[in-house]
Parts: structure tokens; C-alpha cells; sequence
């Protein structure tokens, strides 16, 4: 398993645990299937990490998150900080980019606030712009996953979001262990998590490489709804909804689409 890309990194720390044959597939490049995978084999195999403070969630324990199972190259582990009930009500992931408008930031405040008014929860990433200011707005109706260890020293602002964002009753996730740093790699692989965790994605501003785009496609992929904020040809920073709405997302026309996509799941 040591030759293995960087995008199966964070399965590596469990692979040596798993049986043989699982171990050979993903070697061999082929997607991991946790559905597929007796019972017996995941509570034997996939081991929690008693070496390193927080819980650890594992994809056989009681507490794993229901919208996780038999996701195709899902994860195996999380390590949670905060409040873990959250993981059992309807999600919206609200996502977009760090370089965004104040007509972005106003709409992922308002959108924010309509999901948490619902009952739901708002996934996002814990990043600049968007996702700060989802996070900050749902009033600890919240998950944000990381793309590194919980144990990483963070920027100072962002480290300031997360406790706030804990002292009012959300969680933090990340399936990276402690001390793992971030990397080019780790932010992509972890919007699969973003995506899988949410009933719908919606993409509130995201140029032509927002990593937003990477999010809808995981989206996609997963048999997610998919809803993106239209916007005037010819702003940077919104190219990449034009691109999604070429690629047959749905409109998002206000609040209330968000709410009507919580419902719907």
C-alpha cells in the first residue's frame, strides 16, 4: 500500500487493518465499497485511534452518519469535534469561493439562516468567504469538514470561526488523523464528505476552478441535488455557475429553494 497515490492517503492509516483483499483492490486503484463489506469484516478491521485524543467514528459503529454508507471511496473514520446529533438531521451544503462578492456573502448569510430556521443543518468547509460566513450564520445549526487533523494549527481567524462555531453547538469533522496537514490533495478529497454528508449541494459563487465545482460534481456523483445561484455573464467569480447551469444544475431563485431542497430529501 505504500505506493498508493496521495489522494488514498487517509485510507492508508487503516488499510494494513483490512483484509487482504480489500487491501489488493485498492492498491489495484479500484473504489472501496463499505456496503460490500460484511458486518463482521468492518467491526474486526477498521479500527478507531486509541493513540490520539477526540472520538473517532467508525463505518461499523453506531453513531456513523446514515448518508455516508456505500458511498463509493467514502471514508472509514471520522474524527468529531462538538456535537455529534447533528449528524442525524437533514443537510444542506451551502459551498463556494474564498474571493467572493458581497452579493455572495449576503445570499450564503441568508441562505444559512433559512436552512438552521427549517430545522437543518449547513455543511460546509470551514474556508474564507462562502463558507465562513454559511458557518457563522447558521447559528451552530453547522458541520464543517476539514482537509486536515483537528490537532493543525489553524490561521488565527479561522481558528476564532471554529470556536465560535463549537461554543454554539456545531461540529467539526475531518477524517484525517491529529497532526495530518493540509495539502493541495486533502481539500478535493474532502469535498466528497461535504457532498455525501447533505441532502443537496448548492453552490452560492464559484469561478472556473472554485473548488465549489469539485463539490457539485462529488454532488452529482452521489445522487445528490444539485442547485446553483444564477448570475450576470462576465463576473470572475460567478463563471463557475454559468458552468454548472450548462451542465443542467437547478436554479436556486431564493431562501425558498433552499428550503424546499431540505424537504425534499
Amino acid at each position: 500500500m505504500s505506493g498508493l497515490p496521495p489522494p488514498w492517503s487517509g485510507f492508508n492509516r487503516y488499510a494494513t487493518r483490512l483484509p487482504s483483499d480489500v487491501s489488493e483492490a485498492a492498491a489495484a486503484g479500484a473504489l472501496v465499497m463499505l456496503a460490500a463489506l460484511p458486518p463482521s469484516s468492518l467491526r474486526d478491521a477498521v479500527l478507531a485511534c486509541p493513540e490520539e485524543p477526540g472520538p473517532w467514528l467508525r463505518a461499523d459503529g453506531p453513531t456513523w452518519p446514515a448518508a455516508l454508507l456505500g458511498l463509493p471511496g467514502g471514508p472509514v473514520a471520522l474524527c468529531a469535534e462538538g456535537n455529534l446529533a447533528l449528524l442525524d438531521r437533514p443537510a444542506v451544503a451551502l459551498v463556494g469561493t474564498r474571493h467572493c462578492t458581497p452579493t455572495g456573502r449576503s445570499l450564503a448569510r441568508d441562505y444559512a439562516r433559512a436552512v438552521a430556521a427549517a430545522g437543518g443543518v449547513v455543511v460546509s468547509g470551514l474556508a474564507a468567504g462562502i463558507d465562513t460566513e454559511a458557518h457563522m450564520s447558521a447559528r451552530g445549526a453547522t458541520i464543517a469538514v476539514l482537509g486536515q487533523g483537528l490537532g493543525v494549527t489553524m490561521p488565527a481567524w479561522q481558528a476564532g470561526v471554529r470556536r465560535r462555531l463549537l461554543a454554539e453547538g456545531g461540529l467539526v469533522l475531518t477524517e484525517y488523523p491529529m497532526q495530518f496537514p493540509a495539502a493541495a490533495w486533502t481539500f478535493p478529497r474532502r469535498n466528497r464528505i461535504i457532498a455525501g454528508l447533505a441532502r443537496a449541494v448548492v453552490v452560492i459563487e464559484a469561478g472556473h476552478r472554485s473548488g465549489a465545482k469539485n463539490t457539485a460534481h462529488h454532488a452529482v456523483a452521489y445522487g445528490r441535488e444539485l442547485a446553483v445561484v444564477p448570475a450576470l455573464p462576465g463576473i470572475p467569480s460567478f463563471a463557475g455557475c454559468l458552468d454548472l447551469l450548462e451542465e443542467g444544475a437547478a436554479i436556486v431563485r431564493g431562501p425558498d429553494t433552499i428550503v424546499a431542497l431540505l424537504a425534499a430529501g
